[in-house]
């Protein structure tokens, strides 16, 4: 929805808004300023606050309003305002990418995006996001606000997916981020995958007796694949090629069901005892693509008290050897 009545109901992180595009004329953008509630996002110009700049960056919390600023400089031309840019992979899926579902509806001259205050985001952006968010805008020029800016005209569209309740997102953004992918990206690699984390950096991001699995998958004859060597691009290349994918709930799963196939076997191994989370990230991959999905979670019981943030949960090695090949994985 462009140009219409806005919507009356404030955001409410149990409910997914509908879709809904202001334009703002003059427009206030703001860069986030220090403090837990990640202040920042867009003013009117007659200083009213535009709600929907607000990033759900959590299960439930929102971005904050930030104060009004005094000068800001000027940007010329019609942008879309694209939310907050985090060095996580999976939350910049999440809240940044999100906005982009209008591309296609107006042209615009560039993307607005708010980074993360103190990180260098320039860096991480140009490194590992700027290929991917090239494929879906067409190359469009990223102008990063670190300072205020006044933007002639900037689009301020809905999220279209987000976390936990948000996951499934709208119709909209379903239907733009596998057609742009879909028509950018040539499907490439082998049939059957692994996603693995073993060589992620710290203890608690990887999953127990993850390279005894790996050999296991390996003799099943799937590729294992760290996803963090590949770049984005070359990720949906695999992910589009797959007819099975398995792996350990995580970031790479947010970008998978953008590009598989329908009738992909995916297998989904839950890595800890964050049931929400999991659950949220089953959602996603069901209502992306019409794939078939086992989940698997072969965690040992919370309380065996073994839990410890500096390692991954404990893992019954048999019982999910057990679980892939009741779901025809192995």
């Amino acid at each position: 929805m462009m140009d219409d009545a806005a919507p009356g109901a404030g955001l409410d992180p149990r409910v997914l808004p509908e879709p809904y595009v202001e334009t703002v004329e003059k427009a206030l953008v703001t860069p986030m300023s220090e403090g837990r509630e990640l202040a920042c996002g867009v003013f009117r110009s007659n200083g009213n606050f535009v709600e929907q700049s607000r990033t759900l960056y959590s299960a439930n919390r929102f971005t904050a309003q930030p104060d009004l600023p005094e000068s800001a400089e000027v940007l010329s031309g019609r942008h879309l305002f694209i939310g907050i840019g985090r060095h996580h992979f999976g939350h910049f899926l999440l809240e940044c990418i999100s906005r982009m579902w209008p591309l296609g509806q107006r042209r615009y001259d560039g993307l607005v995006l708010i980074p993360m205050h103190g990180i260098d985001f320039g860096a991480v952006f140009q490194r590992r996001l700027k290929a991917f968010v090239d494929l879906l805008s067409g190359g469009l020029p990223m102008h990063f606000v670190e300072t205020p800016v006044r933007v002639e005209v900037l689009d301020v569209p809905t999220q279209g997916m987000g976390h936990r309740d948000w996951i499934t997102g709208t119709p909209e953004f379903r239907r733009f981020i596998r057609g742009q992918l879909q028509a950018a990206v040539t499907p490439e690699g082998d049939e059957k995958v692994y996603l693995s984390r073993s060589l992620l950096k710290r203890p608690g991001q990887m999953v127990d007796q993850e390279e005894r699995i790996e050999r296991l998958m390996r003799k099943a004859g799937y590729t294992v694949l760290h996803p963090q060597r590949h770049s984005l691009p070359e990720q949906c290349a695999r992910y589009a090629a797959a007819w099975q994918i398995v792996g350990p709930d995580g970031s790479a799963f947010h970008l998978a069901p953008f590009v598989m196939r329908p009738g992909t076997k995916v297998g989904l191994i839950q890595r800890r005892w964050r049931q929400g989370a999991f659950d949220a990230l089953a959602n996603q991959i069901e209502a992306f693509c019409d794939v078939d999905l086992v989940k698997m979670n072969a965690l040992l019981r919370r309380d065996d008290g073994r839990m410890s943030e500096d390692v991954p949960p404990p893992m019954d090695y048999r019982r999910l050897v057990r679980k892939l090949e009741a779901g025809g994985f192995l």
